[in-house]
């Protein structure tokens, strides 16, 4: 069963740390078939590109006005 990793970077950015370096950290240990499931304040754009370079697609969703869920699949 391919396992699926949470992250909720929303306090992280609340607080005016970049999480980048934890988002990855994670992404490194999502294997084929995994999901990254990651819980923003918005859209996280900038990620798109580089998760796609990695092998991920992705789907967004918005479940409140400053809380946005995406789902990274590799």
């Amino acid at each position: 069963m391919s396992k699926i990793f949470t992250l909720d970077v929303r306090e992280d950015i609340q607080q005016k740390k970049e999480p980048f370096q934890r988002i990855m950290k994670t992404v490194e240990q999502v294997e084929e078939g995994g999901q990254l499931v990651l819980h923003t304040p918005f859209v996280p754009e900038p990620l798109y590109n580089i998760m796609k370079g990695k092998g991920f697609s992705y789907e967004v969703e918005q479940k409140d006005k400053d809380h946005f869920v995406t789902v990274f699949h590799k």
